[in-house]
């Protein structure tokens, strides 16, 4: 694949004159090029595992098995769902800013204003005293999710039942207890979603949706009161030349690349693609020469040719990000397709 350039009759941008400007910057400092370059040239005799179209722009609803939300997915609102059907089995889930603010309000002296401020608002939430787990992955932990999708999750709680391996048939399906504590029994008909003093509508999917999304950011507010923050910093000072501020494929050297960098906001993407894929994609860059198995197992192969693009600019970080930098930035994109806390 080769870049192509075209010249337009009207004034160019200034980003788009600049752009050679911002492509030394980031040479010379490391934050967008590796030693491969910003070249989108495939080298003759190397084999290619190329998508058949770019990410998708829109954010139609896919297939029966996991309806997409149309509107983004609440974290947030996801606590209470999560709250009324889930913490009974899968525990209270408690952020490590509640716990640093519980364990800094305990050392007061009773007659502090402040002091029991904190266990009174989570008892007002249902969140208080903490119920332990009684069965379930540690969700304050990233592997669990690994090799999972959040469509993958959606599955699992909606219908109670979804593929253990999006990509690998042969591994067979796993099963969720419903309401009852049957396997294999879905929430979507039953679950409990008060908005105000109003229950949702039976079967409406945005509930699960934002309880999957709850579920699945408890690794990221486990790991520190400001986690968010630091994710963005890394985040800023290695990807936004190219990705932009708001992870939506549009920074200052966007317009040179050819393809263009990915929308990290699109939902359906994301939610589609496993932390298996994103780690690797952040680690390898561009120019990888196969897919592997741990990967492609993961996720299903219309996922794969859909969302992967080679021989593109993006470099590889692997020895200029720690592994658990690339890891914050896997946290710090997927934030971008649901609404945190």
């Amino acid at each position: 694949m080769e870049r192509t350039q075209s010249m337009a009759k009207t004034p160019l941008p200034l980003t788009f004159l600049l752009a050679p400007l911002f492509a030394l910057l980031a040479l010379a400092s490391g934050l967008g090029c590796s030693d491969k370059g910003l070249s989108t040239t495939r080298p003759a005799g190397e084999a290619v595992v190329l998508s058949r179209a770019g990410a998708p722009v829109g954010l139609e609803v896919g297939s029966t098995t996991a309806p997409y939300p149309l509107g983004l997915p609440s974290a947030l609102k996801g606590r209470l769902t999560y709250t009324h059907n889930c913490a009974s089995c899968h525990g209270t889930q408690l952020t490590a800013a509640e716990a640093q603010e519980l364990a800094k309000q305990a050392a007061l002296p009773p007659t502090h204003a402040d002091y029991g401020h904190k266990v009174a608002e989570l008892t007002a939430e249902h969140r208080w005293p903490v119920v332990p787990a009684k069965t379930g992955p540690d969700f304050s932990k990233r592997q669990w999710r690994f090799q999972r999708t959040p469509a993958q999750l959606f599955q699992l709680i909606a219908y109670g039942s979804a593929p253990a391996m999006e990509g690998n048939p042969a591994a067979g399906r796993i099963t969720h207890p419903g309401p009852s504590g049957k396997a294999g029994e879905g929430w979507l008909q039953s679950i409990k979603d008060l908005r105000g003093d109003q229950l949702v509508a039976t079967g409406d999917p945005v509930p699960v949706w934002n309880a999957v999304f709850y579920v699945w950011s408890r690794a990221i507010t486990a790991a520190g009161p400001v986690r968010f923050k630091e994710v963005w910093d890394i985040y800023g000072q290695n990807c936004s030349v190219c990705h932009g501020d708001t992870a939506q494929g549009n920074g200052p050297l966007a317009r040179t690349l050819n393809p263009q960098p990915f929308n990290f906001s699109d939902r359906k993407a994301l939610a589609e693609s496993t932390d298996a894929f994103l780690f690797w994609r952040i680690s390898e860059g561009g120019q990888f020469k196969g897919i592997p198995k741990a990967v492609t197992d993961s996720m299903s192969r219309e996922a794969l040719q859909q969302f992967v693009h080679q021989w593109s600019a993006m470099p590889s970080w692997r020895g200029v990000l720690t592994e658990d930098q690339r890891w914050m930035l896997v946290d710090g994109v997927r934030s971008k397709t649901y609404e945190h806390e």
